[in-house]
């Protein structure tokens, strides 16, 4: 489930419209004038996610209407900051951002590092720090550092950040005369997890705020080898490159991590709430 986006993938159709106060102090705050001038004729925000990625976003207990975990209810909070509805537009992890700059959402929270190649055709705005992780089956101590990626066959969700992170690796080691990495990418992180536990990879890398979750749902398969990468990128919400969307997003996620909502969503999801930062 990493959060890099490469190339355009194909948009998933399903929407699912929800509220993000549910009563009628929503329209109130609304009509206050709040919102972006761009949303209020709406009065919704439509938010871009592959809900497929907890604790960060996900469809629970069979649930496959309404999205939850720490980004989803990011985007409730922000709407409800701006006296709007929201509007989740469920999306293919690598149709994320082609389906914000079609203009299919107005933002895309989903887990998304902050990163050059995206800032190219959006605008981000950081909200908390992340980084890659390494998971390994229970019992293998061959990974103890990066070093020891070469030669190996490591499984990465497809057209992220964290694939990039491999083939950059990978190309160092060819470079110093080492064995490079066989990378295996897969469309979902469900298949990354069956790729090491079916003994297809010796390892997969996801960023940690996952890999925790992953574990958890292993039972016991599955382990996370600390300290292989820095966690040294942010996730952020995305807007249209240039959208006047974006310096009002700024202010409002500057409001939410201020007003310390964003802590306590962090909390509420098993996340480290000083992860969290002002953008």
């Amino acid at each position: 489930m990493t959060r890099l986006c490469a190339g355009i993938g194909t948009i998933a159709t399903a929407v699912v419209v929800l509220s993000a106060c549910g009563s009628s102090d929503s329209q109130s705050t609304a009509a206050s004038g709040s919102a972006p001038a761009g949303l209020m004729k709406s009065g919704t925000l439509s938010v871009c996610t592959d809900p497929e990625y907890p604790p960060m976003e996900y469809l629970d207990n069979g649930n496959t209407a309404e999205p939850t975990g720490f980004d989803s209810d990011g985007a409730r909070a922000l709407g409800k900051l701006w006296g709007l509805d929201v509007k989740f537009v469920n999306v293919s992890f690598d149709g994320l951002i082609p389906a914000l700059t079609a203009k299919r959402c107005d933002i895309t929270w989903s887990a998304l590092y902050i990163s050059d190649e995206r800032e190219r055709v959006a605008d981000g705005t950081a909200f908390m720090k992340t980084g890659p992780g390494l998971l390994v089956r229970t019992g293998d101590t061959s990974i103890k550092s990066t070093a020891d990626l070469s030669g190996k066959t490591v499984a990465v969700q497809s057209g992220g950040a964290n694939e990039q992170t491999l083939k950059d690796l990978s190309a160092k080691f060819t470079s110093e005369g080492k064995s490079g990495i066989t990378i295996q990418a897969y469309p979902k992180t469900a298949e990354t997890v069956a790729a090491v536990t079916n003994g297809k990879a010796d390892a997969l890398i996801e960023t940690d705020v996952a890999i925790v979750d992953m574990v958890d749902k292993s039972n016991g398969k599955l382990v996370a080898v600390p300290g292989i990468f820095d966690a040294q990128l942010k996730f952020g919400v995305y807007t249209r490159k240039g959208s006047e969307l974006t310096a009002a997003t700024e202010k409002g996620i500057t409001e939410l991590v201020n007003n310390g909502t964003l802590r306590e969503l962090a909390t509420k999801y098993g996340l480290n709430p000083d992860s969290i930062v002002a953008p």
